[in-house]
């Protein structure tokens, strides 16, 4: 499974011959991040708001589009990969217009979760369908989304082993937001990798022993 993060909450992630981009932003009214501007098979977007998160203009087409508010329940199937969707909230009040959607997926013996915009705790039935995940793409920037106290129970409840946090300030986006070092100070324990690229190849085998977070540079 090969990861690139576009930067924002844009990913991509490469796996079974199969292009999943998560997320796009719009540019440049996101800041500065560059278009995307590449192809996939599968756009997956885990909530509507075309300028940070649902942007399908500067995306190659044709791809398959999956909306995570628009998923039925247990997920949907596409190319031979089934994304599953939990429907949590931007904001810690829970209010319905703020409701955004948790991804998951499995691939090459790996569960992959990417927490969106989710702004609060978990229960524990919320927590269990993704208990037992080995990749988290987290968001590293506080309020609006989930503050940084919630961070550390969040992540141990899941126990993933790898950890790239995303939606974080950098001069290229025009969110107030924190820079990833106040994600990093309230993980003190947890190693830190910084291989000075913005890809990431994981495997079953590659994963670590213990977890660890990998800050990753921004592609666009």
């Amino acid at each position: 499974m090969h990861i690139t993060w576009y930067g924002h909450a844009a990913f991509l992630i490469e796996t079974d011959g199969v292009r999943v981009i998560l997320d796009p932003y719009r540019s440049p009214d996101s800041g500065g991040y560059l278009p995307i501007g590449e192809p996939a098979d599968i756009v997956v977007v885990s909530h509507e708001n075309d300028r940070y998160h649902s942007h399908l203009g500067q995306i190659v087409p044709p791809f398959d589009l999956v909306r995570g508010l628009e998923a039925p329940p247990g997920g949907t199937e596409v190319r031979g990969l089934r994304f599953e969707f939990e429907r949590v909230f931007e904001t810690p009040e829970r209010k319905a217009e703020d409701e955004v959607t948790i991804v998951h997926f499995r691939a090459e013996g790996l569960h992959l979760v990417f927490l969106g915009d989710l702004g609060h705790a978990l229960t524990a039935d919320e927590v269990a369908p993704l208990r037992g995940a080995d990749v988290v793409l987290a968001a590293a920037g506080g309020p609006p989304t989930i503050d940084f106290p919630e961070i550390p129970p969040l992540l141990a409840a899941i126990g993933p082993r790898l950890i790239f946090p995303m939606h974080y300030k950098t001069p290229k986006i025009n969110l107030n937001i924190q820079p990833v070092e106040r994600f990093l100070d309230v993980l003190p324990e947890d190693p830190v990798d910084r291989p000075g690229r913005s890809d990431y190849e994981v495997t079953r085998a590659s994963l670590p022993d213990r977890r660890r977070i990998v800050v990753l540079d921004h592609a666009r």
